[in-house]
């Protein structure tokens, strides 16, 4: 166990308290995955108040002068902005913040987000522009007409690219701002959680989950939802920030520090900080093997795994060097993940992402 990960690859920043309100760490937690409760430090709370520091640094630079505050939410500003351990459980090896906030506190907190109109319409078109291909690419496991929920539907991005496809959708999101957003675009969004919704039981052909299963401190009531409302045969897709690729660049920048490899660390620093992996602003980092323990619970197998990066960041009020600055550190991220896919015993160790796909058997 070490806490001195990457901390001289990174400039000094002065420990500062948690600027979300009303978000503290004060719950000890045990593993979501396999009950656990013995963890290994990967990234103490102070290394990861030096990585938000820097975060802000390194968006505030690409950003134009003209930029307003507001252009730093899920740039460098997060639900998760508060500085606690990242940890990994010794049994399965699943990443998590330890301690975190309570679940009330953070169900209120992602409630009340607020991003402003030119932010959210920035935010939906990258997200449209990113959803499509996904929607696209799952037209080979649902029917014509199929029945779809979105859990964290947020801007509406996979609604739209879904909604293109002739499916019947359904978001599903406890964010005031967001609903209304996706409201006035036409859009259905239920405020609240999938237990909640008013759906029928095997009443959905796929329940997605992009990039908000991470978020949930107990994934079990939603996974059982969506055990009740897909009907056999039924698809659960999946999005995830890639613990086993954090815990991997947290050693690589621990190597990065001495003077042969410290270029490796400067880009190593700009391509996590182009896909949200610096100051890990989610409560668990999944692993294909992790997420495989987990849903097998649910009787949900497998059917498709693949690694990616994050949603496009830049938009109008990026810099143009900027924004091939992030095209180019995603393209090396998409390389490296495609090599090691080929590997027969792939563990998608090189992705910041992962969009893995479960199947209910009929």
């Amino acid at each position: 166990m070490s806490t001195q990960i990457g901390e001289q690859a990174l400039p000094r920043a002065a420990a500062k308290e948690a600027k979300t309100p009303g978000l503290k760490p004060e719950v000890e937690v045990a593993c979501v995955v396999c009950g656990g409760n013995t963890f290994e430090i990967i990234c103490s709370a102070h290394e990861i108040e030096v990585q938000r520091e820097y975060l802000r640094a390194f968006h505030r630079r690409r950003l134009r002068p003209e930029a307003p505050p507001s252009a730093l939410a899920d740039r460098a500003e997060f639900t998760q902005d508060y500085s606690t351990n990242v940890e990994a459980c010794r049994s399965c090896g699943l990443v998590l913040r330890n301690p975190r906030p309570s679940r009330k506190a953070i169900f209120l907190a992602y409630r009340r987000d607020h991003y402003g109109p030119e932010r959210l319409q920035s935010l939906f078109e990258a997200q449209l522009e990113w959803e499509r291909p996904r929607a696209r690419a799952l037209r080979r496991w649902l029917p014509s007409g199929a029945r779809v929920a979105e859990v964290g539907s947020f801007v509406g991005g996979f609604l739209a690219a879904g909604r293109e496809q002739g499916w019947e959708m359904l978001g599903v999101d406890p964010g005031e701002e967001v609903d209304d957003f996706c409201a006035r675009h036409g859009l259905p969004v239920f405020k609240g959680t999938l237990d909640e919704a008013p759906l029928l039981p095997a009443s959905l052909d796929c329940v997605a989950i992009w990039n908000t299963f991470d978020q949930m401190p107990d994934p079990h009531p939603t996974l059982r939802a969506a055990r009740r409302l897909l009907h056999p045969g039924g698809l659960l897709a999946v999005r995830v920030p890639n613990g086993r690729c954090f815990r991997a660049c947290t050693h690589w920048l621990r190597r990065a520090r001495h003077t042969p490899l410290r270029p490796l660390a400067a880009w190593l620093l700009c391509a996590m900080a182009w896909n949200n992996l610096l100051a890990f602003p989610y409560l668990y980092g999944y692993s294909v093997p992790t997420l495989d323990r987990l849903l097998a619970r649910y009787g949900l197998e497998r059917v498709g795994a693949r690694g990616d990066t994050l949603v496009r960041l830049a938009d109008a009020q990026t810099k143009r060097w900027a924004a091939w600055e992030e095209r180019l550190s995603k393209a090396a991220f998409h390389l490296a993940a495609r090599m090691e896919a080929l590997h027969p015993r792939c563990q998608f160790t090189l992705a910041p992402w992962l969009d893995v796909l479960y199947r209910l058997p009929a």
